[in-house]
């Protein structure tokens, strides 16, 4: 199934959603659909890079989606996900190693309750 355009154009205009959930850059166009986030194409390299049994990556656009991927992402989002995932993070934390960032924030599970 290719997920509706509509559905995710909506999710991706939700103000919790117009910003990559790892890097924080503008309009993201992909997703991780397990961990029911949006995120730009820099992250999404990262994010693949961590393997499928981490990260599932997706074009919010041109993939082919699961049936229970677009309900999920539509559930969690950014928001939600990253009160999970930075829950400890410290505040002002420095994101300019992306790519270390991304693997203790999903890898190494540093900053989850």
């Amino acid at each position: 199934m290719v997920a509706d355009p509509k559905i995710l154009d909506g999710l991706l205009k939700l103000p919790e959603n117009r910003e990559c959930a790892d890097c924080k850059s503008k309009g993201p166009r992909w997703a991780c659909v397990n961990l029911g986030i949006f995120i730009c194409i820099q992250c999404s390299g990262i994010h693949r890079s961590l393997g499928v049994h981490i990260s599932k990556v997706r074009s919010a656009t041109l993939d082919t989606w699961l049936p229970e991927q677009v309900p999920f992402i539509e559930f969690m989002g950014n928001e939600k996900s990253n009160n999970y995932w930075e829950a400890e993070l410290p505040p002002n934390y420095n994101r300019a190693g992306i790519e270390d960032f991304i693997c203790a924030k999903y890898k190494e599970k540093r900053w989850i309750p």
